[in-house]
């Protein structure tokens, strides 16, 4: 293999690895954002407690609620316990729980792909 080729490899690798960590909630707040339809929430609320952050979109008093964990294993740990309360309602994808539905749950969905 030529020098330039496995420099090609090398890059191509480098920049598969960057989707596999833990989301930021300020990087998925932000993609939100970008795809939220022109008046499709009323309110975005936002709180962290524990290295939790809550992001809450309001719209005609339903709401979608999207908690983003410091790692994947938090976040399977909190659906777990959801699920033993008998509360296991949300989506999971790597670090994030979301539910709600509308347009905040199609953006979400679609920043988590």
């Amino acid at each position: 293999m030529t020098r330039c080729a496995v420099i090609a490899v090398a890059v191509a690798l480098a920049a598969g690895c960057g989707g596999t960590g833990p989301r930021s909630a300020a990087s998925l707040r932000d993609c939100v954002h970008d795809r939220l339809p022109k008046g499709a929430v009323d309110r975005i609320t936002s709180s962290t407690v524990e290295g939790v952050t809550t992001i809450t979109y309001v719209h005609r008093g339903s709401e979608t609620t999207v908690s983003v964990f410091a790692s994947q294993d938090d976040a399977k740990q909190a659906e777990l316990a959801e699920a033993r309360l008998g509360d296991a309602h949300d989506r999971r994808v790597g670090n994030v729980l979301y539910s709600g539905g509308g347009a905040a749950e199609a953006a979400i969905a679609a920043c988590l792909r």
